[in-house]
C-alpha cells in the first residue's frame, strides 16, 4: 500500500442511501468492502464499515426484489 489509508468517514444514513442510484450503491459497496479489508489488514476495528456495508447491501437487495416483483407483475407472472 503506497498511500496512507483514511479510516475517518461519516455514516451515510438511511435517507442518503435510499436516494442513491443503483450505480452509487454499487460503488459504495465496493468502497466499503475495500475499507473493511484495509482496516483488517492494518488491525483496525472494521465494525463501522461493516455496518455501512450491510445497510448498502440491504438496500441493493430490496431494490432487486422490488424490480423483480414489478417485472413479474407487469408480465402477469406470479
Amino acid at each position: 500500500m503506497g498511500h496512507k489509508f483514511n479510516f475517518d468517514f461519516v455514516p451515510l444514513g438511511r435517507d442518503n442511501i435510499t436516494a442513491m442510484s443503483r450505480e452509487d450503491i454499487q460503488e459504495n459497496i465496493v468502497k466499503f468492502k475495500r475499507m473493511i479489508r484495509e482496516a483488517k489488514t492494518m488491525n483496525h476495528n472494521s465494525i463501522h464499515f461493516e455496518v455501512e456495508y450491510c445497510y448498502l447491501d440491504h438496500e441493493r437487495q430490496m431494490r432487486l426484489k422490488s424490480e423483480k416483483s414489478s417485472t413479474q407483475h407487469q408480465r402477469g407472472d406470479r
